[in-house]
């Protein structure tokens, strides 16, 4: 061996000590990113998600890469600031490729959805199933849930619909309340309240959970998930009551890649649900194992947020220019402003259980224009597209017509509440309760015909019942000014705020406040 070589050979002993703590160090870190990937789930479903974020950092690096090989191939010598030069145009290209490839990720996935959907044309709405209509609206169930709770350090999640024997319920978990609690205590059970009636029925299913929502950390149930199933986002999570005790069911989006110039996009899909025992014990299921599951047999599957996403890509039916520029047939899906529940509803047809969505035209109209039923066990899509000269009235009108129905109601107190779709003999009405503010009950409940804006007023179960079977006896309206005497005005601000009437043999008495 020659002096040199062992010179070389020497140098390459002695670089071998830093290779490998910089090896040794490379290894550590990638290891407690790998151990506390549960941690690091959202941003790293960002860039899974959205190509569009490493596609721009990828050409970035080859632009700059490239143009240093011709710069220094080129040159004696590196030109003072060149690095700087190739610096800022990185800089320059990641943030154009952010702006372009961005906004195409967002439209590209709708695009792809709105030719690929396979949707059933309906002629007509399936009538509401007697059985299970929903009577409790959410803001009233919190109430009710909030009253009833006597665990002095527990309170209550998120709620959400789950079902017991066919029966809806709103359901919302006990969890811990506190910092402290929050490390070292278990979910307590879930609240139920039964949302068939119109009266308070509450009862508590009393259950530890050894994993679950509002526990920390690893005892948090998506920090269990992310373990053993990353590459998906889940959706929001529910209890569901068996004889075998309490489950949480969250259902499982998954997204596929697909390519159209010039870039990579990513469309997502139902990947089944994640099932939690009491135990902490995680089944995968897919969707077909899902809708197998006894513990899932009445319940709802198909993510509500996924239902809403795939609606919304109907506005790219026509492309990209038709929904920028011109809005051919462009839809837009019934915002109800003020209100806890937004639209997907979810209803129990005679046909099954349903996401039900009612899509205005775009623009300032408040109308029907098209009615998407997606079935919540499965995701099938069904269309009914309203005729227009049927001028059907939407979910956002119809509390406006139930404050112009009885103008004596003081509504800076009483608030009409969730617009829910109701078809009774294939005719489309929209069951709007009425509430205090503060959501200490229902007053009542009305049925708002969606062709002519009557409303009829209802008040007991029983009569909302038989209104959903077609045999209840709508009374006579009273026309305003019969058999009235006088109507009392009361101004506030010099702006009309009551009107109430007085019939014979009443009178008015006015007692000023005394201070």
């Amino acid at each position: 061996m020659t002096s040199k070589e062992d010179e070389t050979r020497k140098k390459l002993w002695g670089k071998m000590p830093a290779v490998f703590l910089y090896a040794t160090i490379l290894a550590l870190f990638a290891w407690l990113i790998w151990f506390s990937r549960s941690l690091w789930h959202h941003p790293f479903m960002y860039v899974y998600r959205n190509p569009a974020f490493w596609e721009a950092l990828v050409l970035a690096g080859i632009v700059c890469v490239a143009v240093k090989g011709v710069v220094v191939g080129r040159a004696e010598k590196v030109i003072r600031g060149q690095n700087d030069a190739i610096l800022v145009a990185a800089v320059i290209i990641v943030i154009l490729g952010w702006l372009i490839l961005g906004s195409l990720q967002v439209v590209y996935p709708q695009c792809y959805l709105a030719s690929h959907l396979r949707v059933t044309e309906i002629a007509g709405l399936p009538d509401m199933d007697p059985t299970a209509i929903r009577i409790m609206p959410k803001v009233v169930a919190e109430r009710y849930a909030m009253d009833a709770l006597q665990y002095p350090r527990f309170t209550l999640g998120t709620m959400d619909i789950s079902f017991i024997n066919k029966t809806p319920y709103w359901v919302s978990p006990l969890i811990p309340d506190g910092a402290i609690n929050f490390f070292i205590l278990k979910d307590k059970g879930a609240v139920y309240v039964a949302m068939d009636t119109s009266t308070k029925n509450t009862h508590i299913v009393e259950q530890d959970m050894q994993i679950g929502l509002g526990m920390g950390i690893s005892d948090w149930y998506k920090w269990k998930l992310y373990k053993q199933g990353y590459w998906v986002d889940y959706e929001d999570p529910y209890f569901v009551s068996t004889d075998q005790g309490l489950y949480i069911a969250i259902p499982m989006v998954s997204y596929e890649y697909h390519w159209r110039f010039p870039t990579l996009f990513t469309v997502p899909k139902w990947a089944g649900v994640a099932l939690i025992d009491s135990n902490g014990e995680i089944e995968f299921l897919t969707p077909q194992q899902a809708l197998e599951h006894p513990v899932l047999e009445d319940q709802k599957l198909y993510p509500e947020r996924l239902t809403r996403y795939y609606v919304n890509s109907f506005r790219y039916t026509h492309g990209i220019a038709n929904k920028l520029l011109y809005h051919h047939e462009e839809l837009e899906i019934a915002e109800i402003p003020g209100q806890q529940n937004e639209q997907p509803f979810l209803v129990v047809t005679k046909q099954g259980m349903k996401w039900f969505i009612g899509c205005e035209p775009f623009g300032g109209a408040h109308g029907i224009y098209r009615i998407y039923l997606l079935d919540a066990r499965t995701g099938d899509i069904q269309l009914n597209e309203c005729p227009k000269a049927e001028t059907l009235v939407g979910p956002v009108k119809a509390c406006d017509y139930v404050r112009k129905a009885n103008p004596i109601v003081d509504w800076s107190r009483m608030m009409p509440a969730e617009p829910i779709p109701m078809v009774s003999q294939g005719k489309l009405y929209w069951e709007v309760r009425v509430i205090p503010n503060d959501g200490s009950g229902i007053a009542y409940t009305t049925m708002v015909d969606s062709i002519t804006t009557d409303v009829v007023k209802l008040e007991t179960d029983s009569a909302i019942r038989q209104f959903v079977e077609g045999q209840y006896a709508i009374q006579p309206e009273i026309k305003p000014g019969v058999n009235v005497t006088a109507v009392v005005i009361i101004y506030q601000n010099g702006q009309e705020k009551q009107r109430i009437e007085l019939f014979e043999n009443e009178s008015v008495s006015i007692i000023p406040q005394l201070t």
